[in-house]
């Protein structure tokens, strides 16, 4: 993928993991910054003056007063935090903007168009499930009966799970990146984008993240009840996310401006 230089100055925050970001700023910087502190102080001298006669002795007697005065400003650090931590990272050049030949659990970056999935649309295609098991109920043909079984097997499982939200990056080379995030990390509602795009996309945005790649060395046997849940784990990540889509878990979401 094409290498994009984040020079730009603002940046527009559509989501962030404010947990992972604070805890990898403590990391780097020996800390957690809560509060930024400025103080600007101003010192004057005045002379003063005073004639005096005692008998034969005269002059004059001086005294000098000091006035010191301070002010102090308490700034919260906000996105200070997010930008540190990102400029730290790409100039130690530990965010790998290949995002198809990185590794697993690296840091990647990828630019494109984003559609955010809420959790009551991902709800709405559950009502599309038992539709489908409504239509099939009077199955004929033996692959009739199987898809009412598999049909009713997928609203069983889906009327018990809290379904999450989700997003789906569409890069310009047809990379596609998926990934679920934390609804407190949103700047604004998903459902407002709905209403903003429709359907439609919003280009230009930047996705940092953890990429994950599922290990297939571990497989539980078939006829353990583990093993159904392993085969029911995957046919839900196959239903919410394109296979060929590269699984990242972001750290955070915005655009240039």
């Amino acid at each position: 993928m094409e290498r994009e230089e984040l020079a730009a100055p603002l940046y527009d925050f559509l989501y962030r993991d404010s947990g992972r970001i604070a805890s990898y700023y403590a990391q780097l910087f020996s800390g957690r910054l809560s509060q930024l502190e400025e103080i600007d102080s101003e010192r004057s001298v005045k002379d003063q003056g005073a004639k005096v006669s005692v008998h034969i002795a005269s002059g004059d007697v001086k005294t000098t007063s000091e006035i010191l005065s301070s002010s102090k400003r308490i700034i919260d650090p906000h996105d200070l935090i997010t930008t540190d931590v990102f400029s730290f990272l790409i100039g130690a050049n530990r965010i790998n903007h290949d995002i198809v030949n990185a590794a697993h659990g690296s840091l990647v970056l990828a630019k494109g168009t984003l559609v955010f999935v809420d959790k009551y649309m991902l709800e709405m295609a559950v009502v599309a499930v038992e539709a489908s098991v409504g239509s099939l109920h009077k199955a004929k043909t033996q692959q009739d009966k199987i898809n009412l079984q598999g049909f009713k097997i997928l609203k069983s499982i889906l009327s018990k799970l809290t379904l999450p939200s989700a997003f789906l990056l569409h890069a310009s080379d047809g990379v596609q990146v998926a990934g679920t995030i934390k609804e407190s990390g949103m700047e604004e509602p998903i459902s407002s984008y709905y209403f903003k795009h429709g359907a439609a996309g919003l280009s230009g945005v930047y996705v940092i993240g953890i990429k994950e790649i599922p290990s297939q060395s571990f497989t539980l046997p078939d006829t353990q009840l583990l093993g159904a849940f392993q085969q029911g784990a995957q046919g839900l990540s196959d239903m919410m996310f394109p296979p060929e889509a590269i699984r990242v878990t972001p750290v955070a979401l915005f655009r240039k401006l």
